[in-house]
């Protein structure tokens, strides 16, 4: 009997974090299994030159690719042509969370290939406190809260970047949080900052990625509409719209 309690408690862990879920459960399938095969999701109704100091959405992983790379994201955009991505990550066998972001150039490798760190760390930098990617204990069928919010101006002090080995000067910057939140208990949180010049987003979307091996198609997500808050203003809204790229 005891060497099937590793299954029971499988089961018990799915149907309890299933049990957890918010009236308003993510509903939007990325991945295989669904008709449309595109993995991004970008949304309408959201009002233009207004200033977003926060997204969040809810997002349930039901499937992976045991190979390759696995990341499922709620991307920003700044107006300064900045992006940061964050979410829950498995690749290399190992569950893990990132959150950070570059200059566009393009998208896609170009945005890597192409830094010039001297000029991009002085309006966005990530990996501070923490490296940009980090180990992240998270689980297939329970349902997260991914939430990115602007917090306090802070005055960054002049010195040397521990990742591209370039000297800053000073720089006043915005912090931006990143949260994963399980809505079911026993499950772990994670948090990071990182620093934009910007201090609002002027866009965002919802993503699966593949690639390094695995496929779109070993993977299945459910993520929820997305809310934002505008600034000075209390309220959460919701785009009224939103499409597959």
């Amino acid at each position: 009997m005891l060497k099937n309690l590793p299954f029971a408690l499988a089961a018990l862990t799915a149907s309890y974090c299933a049990a957890a879920s918010s009236p308003a459960a993510p509903n939007i399938g990325i991945g295989g299994g669904e008709t449309n095969s595109h993995t991004h999701l970008r949304f309408e109704g959201v009002p233009k030159d207004t200033k977003i100091v926060r997204v969040s959405a809810h997002l349930i992983v039901d499937k992976i690719d045991p190979a390759g790379l696995n990341f499922f994201a709620v991307q920003v955009n700044f107006p300064n042509k900045t992006w940061a991505h964050g979410g829950p990550q498995f690749t290399g066998g190992t569950e893990k969370a990132n959150w950070g972001g570059l200059v566009n150039r393009g998208g896609g490798s170009a945005d890597y290939r192409e830094t010039d760190w001297k000029k991009d760390l002085l309006l966005i930098e990530c990996g501070v406190e923490k490296p940009n990617t980090v180990p992240f204990k998270w689980e297939r069928n329970c349902e997260y809260v991914l939430t990115v919010e602007r917090a306090n101006q802070v005055h960054l002090p002049a010195g040397t970047n521990q990742h591209s080995k370039v000297a800053v000067p000073v720089r006043t910057m915005w912090e931006w949080r990143f949260t994963i939140t399980p809505l079911a208990n026993g499950h772990e949180s994670f948090s990071s900052l990182l620093y934009d010049s910007d201090d609002h987003v002027s866009s965002f979307y919802l993503w699966n990625e593949s690639g390094y091996g695995s496929s779109s198609t070993n993977q299945h997500t459910r993520w929820s509409l997305p809310s934002f808050r505008i600034e000075n203003s209390p309220e959460e809204a919701a785009p009224t719209a939103w499409k597959r790229f």
